[in-house]
């Protein structure tokens, strides 16, 4: 501390310097004398409970911000989706666990009060029934019990064992899967794409032909929207419909082994599809499993014959192809087939589809695997 003292004067000046008290100075200044004096301000000290905020605020989101979207305005300037999915539905839909799966949807749910909970969108449903109408939700209930048991009985009455025993193929035989020749074979089909999440802006329509087939057309668009969170657009699906019998009792395709092929009769654009089979998993950690074979379409006025050996088609997971590849396990039952466009290119599309059939023929075709295996540590997850 410096001091300077006048010969005349009375007044005392201290100059403080900040090297030495790092403090904020404060000056107080009498009628006697002026002076500067060191006041030491204590930093606040944070609680627990704060500093975990502040170190965890991109973890944790509270409940209810969960509903939070953008607003009308920043839709309508940034030429968002209308349907941009809320702060809940991006985590359900992001959220990747190494070693479970809670949700074999990942979060695309077609659900409209909680999108993220099927068990509680029922309940809720139920509840408001109950306060609305209560004698309606009983007499209702009652109903769907008596259909589900008229329907049990059916089955039963027509399930034969000779005819599952039909269905089994000689070789060179055939037996179609899929058809398109009525509004109610479309009916068995579902079609999603990007746009219908708010996550892109393609557009697409599966629609009858008076021929006797189906038309999938439409516009992919790979403009990503600027919602800061996608990072890829552009794709168009159709998947059968997942079939049930009485009592929501899930039915598969049991006896696919017994073929050899699965054959399509399409007419194409030129572009590229991805055929994808959903086979039967246990765990939740192999739901996502899907065999893949790429469809090359031709384009031009012949309809064209892809016949498929099931040696060919290679595995992946969530659109991942995967370093350890297994022969598609189709004894463990088949759930479905769904075909994607997805090729990163913008434009319009048109496919033609007339069947999806089985080939029974493996004199010709007697390969196991068609491709390369590696050898991957056992204790990697999913392997």
């Amino acid at each position: 501390m410096a001091v300077l003292h006048h010969a005349r004067a009375t007044k005392v000046l201290c100059f403080t310097s900040p090297l030495l008290f790092p403090c904020s100075v404060a000056s107080l200044r009498t009628s006697q004398s002026f002076h500067t004096s060191p006041i030491c301000l204590k930093k606040k000290t944070k609680t627990l409970k704060e500093e975990w905020k502040k170190k965890y605020r991109n973890l944790i989101v509270p409940v209810e911000d969960l509903d939070k979207k953008p607003s009308a305005l920043e839709i309508k300037q940034k030429d968002l989706p209308s349907n941009t999915p809320t702060l809940g539905e991006r985590m359900n839909r992001d959220v990747y666990r190494l070693f479970h799966q809670a949700d074999e949807k990942h979060g695309y749910h077609s659900l409209k009060k909680y999108p993220d909970d099927f068990k509680k969108e029922v309940t809720e449903d139920i509840k408001e029934q109950l306060n609305t109408d209560p004698k309606k939700l009983v007499k209702d209930s009652f109903q769907t019990v008596a259909n589900e048991i008229k329907l049990f009985a059916k089955e039963m009455k027509e399930y034969d064992v000779n005819s599952e025993m039909d269905k089994l193929p000689v070789a060179g035989g055939r037996r179609k899967e899929w058809g398109f020749e009525t509004a109610e074979d479309l009916n068995k089909w579902i079609l999603t794409k990007d746009s219908d999440w708010g996550e892109g802006y393609s557009a697409a329509e599966l629609e009858l032909n008076p021929l006797g087939h189906a038309v999938l057309r439409g516009d992919l668009s790979t403009r990503v929207p600027a919602d800061g969170r996608t990072q890829n657009a552009g794709y168009v699906n159709i998947a059968s419909a997942p079939m049930r019998k009485s009592f929501a009792r899930e039915v598969l395709f049991e006896d696919w082994d017994h073929f050899s092929h699965l054959t399509m009769n399409i007419r194409g654009d030129g572009r590229k599809y991805m055929l994808n089979v959903q086979v039967k998993r246990d765990f939740d950690i192999l739901w996502n499993d899907r065999w893949h074979y790429p469809i090359y379409t031709r384009g031009g006025p012949y309809w064209q014959y892809v016949k498929i050996p099931w040696s060919k088609f290679y595995l992946g997971s969530r659109g991942t192809l995967q370093d350890k590849q297994i022969k598609i396990p189709l004894v463990a039952g088949v759930v479905g087939i769904s075909l994607t466009l997805m090729d990163q290119i913008s434009g319009p599309f048109q496919l033609e589809i007339k069947d999806f059939s089985l080939h029974c023929d493996f004199k010709d075709d007697n390969e196991d695997f068609a491709y390369e295996m590696y050898k991957i540590p056992n204790f990697w997850a999913g392997h």
